[in-house]
């Protein structure tokens, strides 16, 4: 081990002079460069105590016993101070107004409820005991709040002021059958009567029926991300707008393209807005939708507001049987549970048709599962023992001449009542559930 204090020495208009604060160097048993680290003191009892102090404390680093120096002093900050710098931090990454918003909101409520002062008074324990009382949020909000201050953490340890992250380890709240918002998606019938009344808000309504677009992405849609032409339309969704922050070129439906076609104005420059009056607020929304006849909560509580519109566009891929791969790109979404799971209505999904269209089991009939075609019923005959025997007894064809062999032929004439093909009874269920190989 290397330790001392000295005093900087340096070659001045050439003059040698002392520097009048003492610093140190160190370096440990296993260290690979030597630290050296201002004392600022003059006195040299002082600077050799301070010293001492320094290689204890790095030999407890060392060993595990105390938390690093950076953790240390980031232990005692203001817990506001690294609030505000972690906010600045995600305005510089380009983090949208609304989510900036969100996340500085909820941090600093936590800080006021909670009590805390300083990050050494965040604990798993105090944010759940914090969680029991909110008996007036609902479980995804509380979830929502445990995200931020998680991602919040990561982003201390990314900086080298905590050693792990505690809040991934709480688990979060169970939010099955506690939504406080569930959605539906509209019936065909009822997206176009919505679509009959809408009026001049017909062309917000389109863009999330017809393409699936949000509220922010179509209030925000310009002219010079479409492209409208003969050949059909396209839809460019740049990265700062889109959700899941990537670059995306989405074709267009032709009936959504005659209506762009028709309000794009002539004379009007590419970086307008598409909707320059902005996307219908709620109450014109359920306005619309009294006109149409559509009630704004059915049965079940479940609402029909504006991001219901998008809900219903990704609800059809489904019931259209397109491939879920297809519906997660076309809703572009990051997770395809996302996409089968909270933005499908399965109340839209054709499930009585599909249970109607499966095969029965013929009743008393049985069913020989080697032989079962197109309709269902068994189409080979089964060869008897008699036939077997007439066959073994030709011996002689086994060498010699085949013309006198006695064969069971079935064309598939016969079979299938004239087709040529032959549909396997795997065949037969993929084409009931719609699944294409």
């Amino acid at each position: 081990m290397e330790a001392r204090i000295y005093k900087p020495r340096r070659l001045r208009k050439g003059r040698r002079t002392v520097g009048r604060l003492y610093r140190a160097r160190i370096k440990l048993a296993g260290d690979c460069k030597v630290r050296d680290i201002a004392l600022q003191v003059s006195d040299k009892q002082v600077a050799q105590q301070k010293l001492n102090k320094l290689i204890q404390e790095l030999e407890h680093e060392s060993a595990g016993l105390i938390p690093a120096k950076v953790e240390r002093d980031a232990a005692q900050s203001p817990l506001l101070d690294l609030i505000t710098e972690y906010v600045n931090e995600l305005t510089v990454l380009g983090r949208s107004e609304d989510h900036l918003r969100h996340v500085d909101k909820r941090l600093r409520r936590l800080v006021r409820e909670c009590v805390w002062t300083r990050l050494a008074d965040v604990t798993p324990a105090s944010f759940q005991a914090w969680r029991k009382e909110q008996a007036g949020k609902a479980p995804k909000t509380l979830n929502e709040y445990l995200a931020v201050l998680s991602a919040f953490w990561t982003w201390l340890r990314k900086q080298s002021r905590v050693t792990a992250n505690p809040f991934e380890l709480v688990e979060r709240a169970d939010t099955r059958g506690k939504e406080r918002i569930q959605r539906r998606a509209l019936s065909d019938e009822e997206a176009a009567r919505l679509l009959q009344v809408a009026g001049e808000n017909r062309l917000a309504y389109m863009l999330p029926l017809y393409a699936g677009l949000r509220r922010n992405e179509v209030k925000t849609l310009r002219w010079s991300s479409l492209v409208l032409g003969e050949s059909g339309g396209l839809l460019r969704i740049h990265a700062a707008v889109n959700k899941n922050r990537k670059e995306q070129a989405l074709p267009l439906h032709p009936e959504l393209v005659k209506v762009l076609e028709k309000k794009k104005p002539a004379d009007g420059e590419t970086n307008d807005l598409v909707l320059p009056n902005g996307v219908p607020k709620m109450k014109e929304v359920r306005r619309d939708l009294k006109k149409a006849g559509i009630p704004f909560l059915d049965e079940r509580g479940r609402r029909l507001d504006y991001h219901a519109l998008r809900t219903t566009f990704i609800t059809r891929l489904s019931t259209m049987k397109v491939h879920p791969r297809l519906a997660m790109e076309l809703a572009r979404h990051s997770d395809m549970r996302l996409t089968m799971k909270t933005y499908t209505d399965a109340g839209q999904l054709p499930l009585r048709e599909v249970i109607e269209s499966l095969p029965g089991f013929g009743g008393d009939s049985r069913i020989d599962s080697r032989t079962l075609g197109a309709s269902g019923q068994t189409m080979s005959p089964t060869v008897t023992e008699n036939a077997g025997a007439e066959i073994e007894n030709h011996t002689e064809n086994i060498s010699e001449s085949h013309d006198s062999t006695s064969t069971v032929v079935l064309c598939h004439s016969e079979q299938t009542n004239g087709d040529t093909g032959f549909e396997s009874p795997s065949l037969r269920h993929e084409f009931v559930w719609g699944i294409s190989r």
